[in-house]
């Protein structure tokens, strides 16, 4: 599947005046302290972290704190009331809400054609940290990357929306119904591109490089499986041979899949192990572009290079299965070389 909208972290602001042992001792066992200010945590953490920002008087001024937990802010909260050390508290605010959309193309495009619909205010992305906006405001970054994993600010567009008439809960329900439709206005059309990539491994481990395959896309989030079946194809002996065919909906242009593939032919030592053949209308795309465009490369370095840019671009969740797939093939094949 394709995700295209996600939460950011929930965070709360608290100056403290009095109980400040206390308070922090509460701080400490719902989450943890970290070294980073309200800046670098907004930047950093995700959907599934809370934030606190303390402030608190210290023998040499205020004392400025960030903790963050999995654990939900009410439960904080709570467990502050019933402790009775509410009253230690001189001021807290809610930060404004963060979200996170995924677009391609023209970003810009897509922006517009959100506030068309919905109104909204463009702001300069930086500062996220923004203490001045009130909390029942929301604001909007925008990433070409997969959301599946943090997305650093240099992968952030350079603008984000400001949006006041509606609640974070509100947005997220209607951008992920509306989402698709602002992809295609950012890419210029609402058309999106059925490609087939069909396995063709001599080793005959289809259900491993399928594995493969399929937690690359899963990863990067590049689209919809919309079929899977075997084929057969014949080879330039004239024979027919066995090949394993997963067609993908997807808002990528057809050869950046073709990249994809050719990264997914090489393990990590470098070597081609798989075919995987790209096609669009009953069209095989050929490799030469990607030869065109990196004159003086071999087919192996363009591989490589591809191989390494699908890392780049997966969580570590999603880059450890390819790897464990990897060493799983790497096994059956020696024990089919030791069989022959």
């Amino acid at each position: 599947m394709i995700s295209l909208i996600r939460t950011g972290p929930e965070s709360i602001a608290l100056k403290i005046s009095s109980h400040i042992s206390e308070i922090r001792h509460k701080l400490a066992a719902w989450g943890i302290l970290v070294s980073l200010d309200q800046e670098g945590a907004l930047r950093r953490y995700g959907p599934t972290r809370r934030l606190v920002f303390l402030s608190a008087p210290g023998e040499e001024g205020v004392v400025e704190e960030t903790y963050v937990s999995e654990n939900s802010l009410e439960l904080f909260l709570t467990t502050l009331i019933n402790s009775r050390l509410a009253e230690g508290v001189s001021d807290a605010s809610v930060m404004p809400g963060y979200l996170m959309m995924r677009l391609m193309g023209d970003i810009g495009r897509g922006i517009e054609a959100i506030i068309r619909d919905i109104g909204g205010e463009v702001i300069d992305r930086d500062p996220i940290f923004r203490p001045d906006l009130p909390g029942t405001s929301t604001v909007i970054h925008f990433t070409r990357k997969s959301l599946a994993k943090t997305i650093p600010v240099e992968d952030m567009h350079h603008k984000a929306l400001l949006i006041h008439s509606r609640s974070k809960g509100a947005l997220v329900q209607y951008l992920s119904i509306h989402g698709i439709e602002y992809l295609g206005d950012a890419l210029g059309t609402p058309d999106w591109n059925d490609v087939e990539i069909r396995i063709c491994d001599s080793d005959g481990l289809f259900d491993l490089q399928r594995q493969r395959l399929l937690t690359v896309v899963q990863g990067m989030q590049i689209g919809l499986v919309l079929e899977e079946k075997w084929e057969r194809e014949q080879a330039l002996t004239r024979r027919t041979i066995p090949v394993y065919m997963m067609k993908i909906y997807t808002p990528l242009a057809v050869q950046a899949i073709k990249k994809l593939a050719m990264g997914l032919e090489y393990n990590a030592q470098g070597n081609r192990f798989v075919d995987f053949d790209v096609y669009h209308e009953d069209r095989k795309i050929s490799a030469f572009t990607e030869l065109d465009k990196n004159p003086g490369m071999t087919r192996n370095e363009i591989g490589v290079a591809n191989r390494n840019e699908v890392l780049k671009n997966l969580d570590i969740d999603s880059i450890n299965e390819l790897l464990r797939l990897e060493e799983e093939i790497a096994v059956q094949s020696r024990k089919k070389v030791g069989e022959k």
